[in-house]
Protein backbone atom coordinates (compact mmCIF):
# COMPACT_ATOMS: atom_id res chain seq x y z
CA UNK A 1 0.00 0.00 0.00
CA UNK A 2 0.84 3.17 -0.51
CA UNK A 3 1.75 5.97 -0.95
CA UNK A 4 3.01 7.85 -3.24
CA UNK A 5 3.65 10.70 -2.97
CA UNK A 6 2.67 12.75 -5.49
CA UNK A 7 4.15 15.03 -7.43
CA UNK A 8 3.33 17.64 -6.50
CA UNK A 9 4.86 20.80 -8.37
CA UNK A 10 4.60 24.14 -6.97
CA UNK A 11 6.72 27.32 -7.74
CA UNK A 12 7.30 30.89 -6.66
CA UNK A 13 5.26 33.01 -8.32
CA UNK A 14 6.86 33.94 -11.61
CA UNK A 15 7.61 37.41 -13.19
CA UNK A 16 5.13 38.88 -14.92
CA UNK A 17 7.47 40.26 -17.97
CA UNK A 18 8.97 36.36 -18.12
CA UNK A 19 8.94 34.84 -21.04
CA UNK A 20 8.87 31.58 -20.08
CA UNK A 21 5.31 29.51 -22.00
CA UNK A 22 2.48 28.93 -19.69
CA UNK A 23 1.40 25.12 -20.14
CA UNK A 24 -2.11 23.72 -20.02
CA UNK A 25 -1.85 19.37 -19.15
CA UNK A 26 -4.69 17.62 -20.81
CA UNK A 27 -5.74 15.29 -17.96
CA UNK A 28 -6.72 12.83 -20.33
CA UNK A 29 -3.41 11.89 -21.91
CA UNK A 30 -1.62 12.40 -18.71
CA UNK A 31 -1.12 10.18 -15.65
CA UNK A 32 0.92 10.10 -12.78
CA UNK A 33 1.78 7.05 -10.82
CA UNK A 34 3.75 6.04 -8.38
CA UNK A 35 5.44 2.74 -7.87
CA UNK A 36 6.40 1.24 -4.43
CA UNK A 37 7.67 -2.51 -3.11
CA UNK A 38 5.25 -4.49 -1.19
CA UNK A 39 6.49 -8.08 0.16
CA UNK A 40 8.95 -8.10 -2.19
CA UNK A 41 7.66 -7.16 -5.10
CA UNK A 42 6.52 -3.53 -7.12
CA UNK A 43 3.13 -2.79 -7.78
CA UNK A 44 1.54 0.39 -9.56
CA UNK A 45 -0.58 2.74 -8.39
CA UNK A 46 -2.05 6.10 -9.70
CA UNK A 47 -3.14 9.25 -8.98
CA UNK A 48 -6.85 9.95 -10.90
CA UNK A 49 -6.99 13.99 -10.21
CA UNK A 50 -4.03 16.31 -9.74
CA UNK A 51 -3.69 19.58 -11.42
CA UNK A 52 -0.43 21.18 -12.85
CA UNK A 53 1.06 25.03 -13.01
CA UNK A 54 3.83 24.79 -15.35
CA UNK A 55 5.40 27.59 -16.61
CA UNK A 56 8.62 25.79 -18.64
CA UNK A 57 10.81 27.16 -21.39
CA UNK A 58 14.69 25.40 -21.83
CA UNK A 59 15.95 28.65 -23.15
CA UNK A 60 14.50 30.57 -20.00
CA UNK A 61 14.78 28.27 -16.44
CA UNK A 62 15.16 31.26 -14.57
CA UNK A 63 11.36 31.94 -15.00
CA UNK A 64 10.59 28.22 -15.75
CA UNK A 65 8.43 26.56 -12.81
CA UNK A 66 6.15 23.98 -11.89
CA UNK A 67 3.75 23.69 -9.46
CA UNK A 68 1.82 20.21 -8.70
CA UNK A 69 -1.18 19.75 -6.64
CA UNK A 70 -2.43 16.09 -6.27
CA UNK A 71 -5.39 15.04 -4.85
CA UNK A 72 -4.34 12.59 -2.25
CA UNK A 73 -8.63 11.02 -2.59
CA UNK A 74 -7.64 9.97 -5.93
CA UNK A 75 -5.12 7.50 -5.54
CA UNK A 76 -6.09 3.94 -6.66
CA UNK A 77 -4.07 0.78 -7.24
CA UNK A 78 -6.48 -1.50 -8.08
CA UNK A 79 -7.12 -3.30 -4.72
CA UNK A 80 -10.22 -1.77 -3.16
CA UNK A 81 -8.95 -2.70 0.25
CA UNK A 82 -5.41 -1.62 -0.22
CA UNK A 83 -6.88 1.54 -1.74
CA UNK A 84 -8.59 2.32 1.33
CA UNK A 85 -6.00 1.81 3.57
CA UNK A 86 -4.50 4.64 1.50
CA UNK A 87 -6.78 7.70 2.62
CA UNK A 88 -6.41 6.47 6.41
CA UNK A 89 -4.53 7.32 9.13
CA UNK A 90 -1.43 4.87 8.51
CA UNK A 91 -0.88 6.47 4.99
CA UNK A 92 -2.38 9.72 3.67
CA UNK A 93 -4.96 10.62 6.41
CA UNK A 94 -6.76 12.59 3.56
CA UNK A 95 -9.62 13.64 6.07
CA UNK A 96 -6.92 15.63 7.18
CA UNK A 97 -4.39 16.10 4.48
CA UNK A 98 -6.45 15.16 0.70
CA UNK A 99 -4.06 17.32 -0.94
CA UNK A 100 0.04 17.01 -1.62
CA UNK A 101 2.17 19.46 -3.41
CA UNK A 102 5.05 19.88 -5.15
CA UNK A 103 6.48 23.66 -5.59
CA UNK A 104 9.56 24.14 -7.48
CA UNK A 105 12.31 26.44 -6.34
CA UNK A 106 14.53 26.04 -9.22
CA UNK A 107 15.26 24.39 -12.46
CA UNK A 108 18.39 23.42 -14.45
CA UNK A 109 19.81 21.51 -17.42
CA UNK A 110 21.02 18.29 -17.22
CA UNK A 111 21.97 18.58 -21.10
CA UNK A 112 20.21 16.33 -23.86
CA UNK A 113 16.55 17.81 -23.47
CA UNK A 114 16.88 16.32 -19.56
CA UNK A 115 16.38 18.87 -16.86
CA UNK A 116 16.35 18.53 -12.84
CA UNK A 117 13.68 20.91 -10.64
CA UNK A 118 14.52 20.90 -7.29
CA UNK A 119 11.86 21.78 -5.10
CA UNK A 120 9.49 21.59 -1.90
CA UNK A 121 6.97 18.76 -1.56
CA UNK A 122 4.42 18.38 1.20
CA UNK A 123 2.71 15.26 2.15
CA UNK A 124 0.67 14.84 5.37
CA UNK A 125 1.68 18.82 6.45
CA UNK A 126 5.52 18.04 5.94
CA UNK A 127 7.50 19.38 3.66
CA UNK A 128 10.97 17.92 2.48
CA UNK A 129 12.91 19.23 -0.24
CA UNK A 130 13.21 17.24 -3.48
CA UNK A 131 14.84 16.68 -6.77
CA UNK A 132 12.33 15.79 -10.03
CA UNK A 133 14.22 14.67 -12.99
CA UNK A 134 12.34 15.05 -16.80
CA UNK A 135 12.84 15.20 -20.39
CA UNK A 136 11.00 17.97 -21.99
CA UNK A 137 10.15 16.84 -25.43
CA UNK A 138 8.57 19.51 -27.95
CA UNK A 139 6.03 17.82 -30.37
CA UNK A 140 7.71 20.43 -33.50
CA UNK A 141 9.51 23.30 -32.98
CA UNK A 142 6.91 26.52 -31.79
CA UNK A 143 4.63 23.91 -32.08
CA UNK A 144 2.60 24.02 -29.75
CA UNK A 145 2.58 20.49 -27.90
CA UNK A 146 5.29 18.82 -25.64
CA UNK A 147 5.25 16.37 -23.25
CA UNK A 148 6.89 15.89 -19.82
CA UNK A 149 8.32 13.03 -18.78
CA UNK A 150 10.04 12.40 -15.57
CA UNK A 151 10.16 10.70 -12.67
CA UNK A 152 11.68 10.98 -8.61
CA UNK A 153 12.52 8.51 -6.22
CA UNK A 154 11.20 9.25 -2.23
CA UNK A 155 11.07 8.06 0.91
CA UNK A 156 7.63 7.66 2.13
CA UNK A 157 9.04 7.64 5.80
CA UNK A 158 10.74 10.70 5.52
CA UNK A 159 7.18 12.40 5.29
CA UNK A 160 4.81 10.41 7.93
CA UNK A 161 3.24 7.82 4.87
CA UNK A 162 3.89 4.54 6.92
CA UNK A 163 1.95 4.63 10.90
CA UNK A 164 1.62 1.81 13.00
CA UNK A 165 2.81 -1.22 11.77
CA UNK A 166 3.50 0.11 7.95
CA UNK A 167 6.53 2.48 9.68
CA UNK A 168 8.55 -0.93 9.54
CA UNK A 169 9.95 -1.35 6.27
CA UNK A 170 9.87 -5.40 6.76
CA UNK A 171 6.94 -5.80 4.21
CA UNK A 172 6.45 -1.97 2.52
CA UNK A 173 9.71 -0.53 1.52
CA UNK A 174 10.42 3.24 2.31
CA UNK A 175 11.57 4.25 -1.20
CA UNK A 176 9.02 4.96 -3.29
CA UNK A 177 9.51 5.98 -7.10
CA UNK A 178 7.15 7.98 -8.15
CA UNK A 179 6.71 8.76 -12.14
CA UNK A 180 4.84 11.36 -14.76
CA UNK A 181 3.75 11.74 -18.31
CA UNK A 182 2.47 15.22 -18.92
CA UNK A 183 0.65 15.69 -22.18
CA UNK A 184 1.15 19.54 -22.81
CA UNK A 185 -0.13 22.34 -24.97
CA UNK A 186 0.82 26.15 -24.52
CA UNK A 187 -1.71 27.70 -22.72
CA UNK A 188 -0.60 31.15 -24.14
Amino acid sequence: MVLLMALALGPAAPDASAAAIAWAVDPARSQLTFHPRLAGGEFAGRFERFDAKIRFDPADLAHSSLLVVVDLLGARTGDTDRDTALQGGDFFQTTRWPKGTFASTGIRSLGDGRFEAMGKLTLRDVTRDVRVQFRFDPAAPAGGAARMIGASNLRRLEFGVGQGDWRSTEWLDDAVRVEFDLALRAAR
